[in-house]
């Protein structure tokens, strides 16, 4: 019974010191926005080699 009222006990702690700490309601964009690449499509088309094709700079022998 002591071993299940210390553990919800520490349960409980945990769970409210979860909970604490300063959440902004918004957030601001990083520096240098105009430069990001992000999102765009994966696989890039412009890299990924089309099906059948070895990727460039690749050279089996």
């Amino acid at each position: 019974m002591n071993r299940l009222v210390l553990t919800l006990a520490v349960a409980a702690v945990a769970l409210t010191l979860a909970g604490c700490g300063k959440k902004p309601s918004t957030l601001d964009a990083p520096q240098g926005k105009e430069a990001d690449r992000f999102p765009q499509p994966y696989p890039n088309p412009i890299t990924d080699p089309k099906p059948g094709q070895p990727a460039p700079g690749v050279r089996f022998p």
